[in-house]
């Protein structure tokens, strides 16, 4: 029989003084007495030993006085396939030994054959015992389908991934894995918190970041995703979506279902194990009721990295806002409308004992706006204009378009982004304070006394023209935003032009998208007036403003005075304005 430490005619020696370079948890004393357990199982079993490995509480630094030594024995063609067996020498050493047959390893590995009971070992750190170089190719090939799955299911869940505005830490993938294992394992949690928190937390995710390096590394050369460092910790950007391999159980549940019969299988004939097992398990239950389960765990993705802000896929998802602002949870907050009783923008003011306060706005992107965007595409389904009903893909649109267009100019503002959760729907931003541009438009057209006003009707046209440059520099840089109305627009003495509303904010296709702006934008300031002077002079303003930005401007104007982007506003706007707003356009050509 080819036992441990006798492979490639190596002497069990060597063995040790190759590979415990690697991990050198155990002394030499253990392993030796683990080795010669494994070669006793193996000549009982008339099987060779391909490897095997040490894990579990003794590995992970987190072991009782009392505590089992957990041993995965591989065995080349191992006719029963899989088993546990409990083993105890005369030297003391009581062994968990899970053994199972080599190729059944790695199909556990390539297509979760075994529903991950067994491959899982390899998830957390291992020692190994013999022949590190099988197990770090289960290993690997196991991790890379842990990153291609959890990578499909996150580019479903978060429209940013392939926008290049999320960073993964390598610990995302262990630590989502985990929590979907602990679904499956509810005793498991006790082992996942003691491995990942404590003195020897750091050291423990670092053998078990080892496996999924080496697979990222695989897909990098495969142009799926880049490895990139960021403040000296290093990151997946994913390039593009990844190629699931096929899987005998793809399924979350079915899996679980599935290991859970496997784990019967391998524990038939072992009562005094089983019976042992169960208490450990009723025990862990009760200490894993007092025990503060880490946020990494509960909620990986809040490891995830956006370009701007945080992610608070937590239920409390304001405290997590007020903990990055500085807040050192001795506050209070209050939440008010901003809008109608079905407003889903809500202003949250969080104030601190010392007396600081901090605004914040809470955007929810929720069903009720689901149908006032299906209502406005069939408003709009005669000109060819629709928008964006999805509230994931409405999100991206703001998160995207809120930073792209800020980095036009510096002279562009946009709400700073604190939050973001696609779970919860939601969108946090730093409250900006001004007036909308439509009030002051409102005001203008109504024939308001400016005399005693901060604004006067200068500044309110200077605004106007100004809005029309950013528009223009906007379409220049091949975007449009679509929903152009001035409401959008927040407009401040200090801080001048702020920009608010992002849903529909998209890469520009077409001359007709960027005349869509322009229209959607000239309409919505000219509703229910008569007042033609005035809006000559606001339609003027707006179009010397977009001309100084836009060569290209001549085209644009021509097709925003096609008669079919008045449509959706009639009769909500008179057949003069109509015909002014289309005259004033031409008119510039």
């Amino acid at each position: 029989m080819e036992g441990a430490g006798e492979r490639e005619g190596k002497g069990e020696g060597e063995v040790y003084e190759q590979e415990i370079t690697k991990v050198n948890i155990l002394s030499i004393d253990e392993r030796q007495e683990l080795l010669n357990i494994v070669n006793t199982l193996a000549s009982k079993h008339s099987s060779s030993i391909l490897s095997c490995c040490a894990y579990g509480s003794k590995i992970s630094g987190y072991a009782r006085a009392d505590s089992d030594y957990d041993i995965l024995l591989v065995l080349e063609e191992y006719k029963d396939l899989i088993k546990y067996v409990y083993m105890h020498n005369d030297n003391r050493i009581d062994a968990s030994i899970l053994i199972v047959d080599a190729n059944a390893l790695l199909k556990d590995a390539e297509r979760a054959m075994l529903g991950e009971f067994v491959i899982g070992r390899l998830l957390n750190p291992y020692e190994p015992l013999y022949n590190v170089d099988y197990l770090n190719k289960a290993e690997v090939i196991y991790k890379r389908r842990v990153i291609l799955e959890e990578l499909d299911e996150l580019i479903h869940i978060n429209p940013l991934v392939l926008a290049g505005e999320l960073l993964i830490p390598i610990e995302y993938f262990l630590f989502s894995k985990l929590k979907k294992r602990a679904k499956i394992y509810p005793h498991a949690v006790y082992s996942y918190i003691k491995t990942y928190t404590g003195n020897n937390a750091s050291r423990n995710i670092a053998l078990s970041k080892r496996g999924f390096i080496d697979a990222l590394k695989e897909l990098e050369e495969e142009g799926i995703i880049e490895l990139v460092m960021d403040n000296d910790n290093l990151y997946v950007r994913v390039l593009k979506p990844p190629r699931l391999d096929g899987t005998f159980v793809h399924n979350e549940f079915l899996r679980g279902a599935f290991a859970w019969l496997v784990h019967t299988y391998a524990g038939r004939k072992t009562l005094n194990f089983f019976s042992a097992e169960a208490r450990s398990k009723l025990k862990r239950r009760k200490e894993i009721k007092n025990m503060a389960i880490p946020l990494m765990l509960e909620h990986p993705s809040s490891l995830l990295k956006v370009s701007e802000g945080i992610v608070i896929d937590d239920s409390d998802y304001i405290a997590r806002i007020a903990e990055s602002l500085g807040f050192n949870g001795n506050y209070t907050y209050t939440l008010t409308s901003m809008g109608d009783k079905h407003a889903a923008t809500m202003l949250c003011s969080i104030s601190s004992n010392d007396g600081r306060v901090e605004k914040v706005v809470i955007k929810r992107y929720t069903d009720i706006k689901i149908a006032k965007w299906i209502a406005l595409n069939l408003w709009l389904l005669g000109i060819g204009r629709s928008y964006d009903v999805s509230p994931y893909i409405r999100m991206r649109n703001e998160y995207i378009g809120t930073r792209r267009v800020r980095e036009l100019d510096r002279s562009i503002r946009t709400p700073p982004i604190l939050g973001i959760s696609f779970k919860n729907r939601v969108m946090v931003f730093k409250y900006v304070d001004g007036i909308p541009l439509s009030k002051m438009i409102d005001e203008l057209m109504n024939g308001k006394d400016h005399s005693n006003s901060k604004t006067t009707m200068h500044d309110t046209l200077e605004y106007i023209h100004s809005y029309g440059s950013i528009l223009a520099l906007v379409h220049v840089n091949k975007f449009v935003l679509r929903d152009t109305k001035p409401s959008n627009v927040l407009i401040s003495k200090n801080n001048g032009i702020c920009l608010t509303d992002f849903e529909q904010f998209t890469t520009l296709k077409s001359i007709h998208d960027a005349s869509w702006d322009i229209a959607c934008f000239l309409y919505y300031s000219l509703l229910f007036t008569k007042d033609y002077d005035n809006a000559r002079i606001i339609i003027r303003a707006f179009v010397d403003g977009y001309r100084e930005y836009n060569s290209n401007y001549k085209e644009v104007l021509d097709h925003a005075a096609d008669i079919k982007y008045c449509l959706p506003f009639y009769p909500a706007i008179t057949l003069g304005m109509i015909k002014l707003v289309r005259e004033e356009l031409l008119k510039v050509i």
